[in-house]
């Protein structure tokens, strides 16, 4: 099913995110990151290195931890990792920076590590990283307030924000649950969120705002990135910036205030580790300082917000990676991917699937004489009306331009394909409301079945490729199964 790869992916990362942000010190977030991370992956041992040392580890007998040998993986010096009964395995490592940069390193028999899984441990590294930088603040700040009270509240607002990116909110109400408990926590009168709109942008747009005047939501400000403002300031040198003086404050800050500012701080906020906006808050009281205890605490805040723009923007990325950007479908790489393991799993059930593989029969012609844009609408109606006859556990890729392939996981044989051949012919031959005007299009469809069509993916395609270009020798409309030629009723 489209989607299920990058979906797991996700889910296993959410599930590290929660059992990590559970711990209540280093050392048990550790450990069951080092173990999550084991179960994840299917590894037989897993460790987690840190200043040079292993301090925490899964899958070796007592007393028997390679020390020497995990620490040299870390440094890139080995592929492999030599595991007590099993010899030489495969293994992977990920680094994590911060005050106390660390390394996790798996290793399993067998298979090599594919690149999708190392993008998932350097990703579970991340979310370790995230998570001990909070738990050494929330320490920092417990050993510079004496107040009990005001621990707790901190402790609660994070636990809340945490929850909110374990359960995947919305980003928006995260982006501002954050900015208003930052806000509150510190007791100012203004919090605002900037993040830039592209990577290399010299600008940032307001993304949050507690205590200000009102704002349009459609007509969000936005601030050139220099150090005459503390966002700025803290977007420049990737570190907190301070304000103290109503001289020293942006006119931006002045222009949303209630009141008049006093007093600012801001802390750089990060998406996949790059520098990206600023958390700030203000305050209009003229004896307002700001200390290093506050500075600890709105930086435990923006961790929090790199932490929900990293997650978001991770599903972002990975579902415009294995999806055709106009037409929502699987890209031809998901698709290759789905057919692979689906064969490799009929193979094993004694069971066939098919491959169909169409295209369009006067998509040329229309989008010459309507233009692109009415070639991208068209696209994605066929999109639709493809989708709307498969089946559950189907999967539907666009190729690239007018060419479509569809798995059907599971057939009786050629007449179950045929019926689902039938049924797009039929949906695709109805006329489609294009630019203004109703267009027939019709398409060709060749059919390819597993195990007397072949077994290896490329070669499925390239037969139910063939049977296409039969069904379009023989006429617009039609469809074919390899080495049998049917026309369409």
């Amino acid at each position: 099913m489209a989607g299920t790869a990058e979906s797991l992916y996700i889910q296993q990362l959410v599930e590290l995110l929660a059992v990590v942000s559970s711990s209540t010190d280093e050392a048990s977030a550790v450990q069951n990151a080092v173990e999550r991370s084991a179960q994840a992956l299917e590894a037989e041992v897993a460790a987690a290195v840190i200043d040079g040392e292993v301090v925490a580890s899964i899958g070796f007998p007592p007393g028997a931890v390679p020390q020497e040998a995990i620490v040299a993986m870390t440094r890139q010096q080995h592929s492999e990792l030599d595991v007590p009964g099993l010899g030489g395995c495969p293994a992977v490592t990920a680094s994590w920076a911060g005050s106390h940069p660390g390394h996790l390193v798996l290793a399993r028999w067998g298979a090599p590590f594919q690149v999708e899984e190392q993008n998932l441990v350097r990703g579970m590294a991340r979310v370790l990283e995230l998570t001990l930088t909070m738990l050494r603040t929330l320490v920092a700040e417990h050993a510079m307030r004496e107040s009990l009270q005001e621990r707790q509240r901190l402790l609660e607002h994070l636990s809340a924000i945490q929850r909110a990116i374990s359960h995947r909110e919305d980003l928006q109400h995260i982006l501002d649950t954050i900015t208003a408990g930052a806000r509150d926590l510190l007791g100012d009168e203004i919090g605002l969120l900037w993040v830039r709109d592209e990577p290399d942008s010299g600008q940032a747009r307001l993304a949050a705002a507690a205590g200000t005047r009102p704002i349009d939501p459609a007509e969000r400000p936005v601030v050139d990135l220099t150090a005459s403002s503390p966002a700025g300031e803290a977007m420049v040198t990737d570190r907190a910036a301070v304000r103290h003086g109503q001289e020293l404050q942006s006119r931006m800050l002045k222009r949303l205030g209630p009141r008049t500012v006093h007093a600012s701080m801001a802390a750089p906020v990060h998406d996949s580790g790059v520098l990206t906006g600023a958390l700030v808050v203000a305050s209009c009281d003229t004896n307002r300082r700001y200390t290093p205890a506050d500075e600890q605490t709105l930086s435990a805040f923006a961790e929090n917000v790199s932490l929900a723009l990293t997650d978001a923007n991770t599903l972002v990325r990975m579902r415009q990676a294995h999806h055709d950007p106009l037409t929502g479908l699987a890209s031809r790489g998901l698709f290759l991917e789905q057919l692979s393991q689906q064969l490799a799993i009929a193979d094993a059930d004694g069971r066939k699937l098919a491959v169909l593989f169409l295209d369009l029969d006067r998509f040329k012609d229309i989008n010459d004489s309507l233009g692109h844009a009415a070639g991208d609408q068209l696209l994605t109606l066929t999109a639709g009306r493809i989708t709307a006859q498969l089946r559950a556990g189907d999967t539907a890729s666009r190729f690239g331009g007018d060419e479509f392939a569809v798995l059907l996981t599971r057939v009786d044989g050629p007449r179950d394909a045929a019926t689902v051949a039938r049924g797009i012919v039929t949906a695709l031959a109805e006329p489609m409301r294009v630019a203004q005007r109703w267009l027939r299009v019709g398409a060709s469809v060749g059919v390819a079945l597993s195990g007397t069509d072949g077994h290896e993916p490329t070669e499925l395609l390239a037969r139910a490729d063939l049977a296409m270009y039969e069904a379009k020798h023989r006429g617009t409309g039609g469809y074919a199964l390899y080495r049998e030629t049917v026309r369409g009723d």
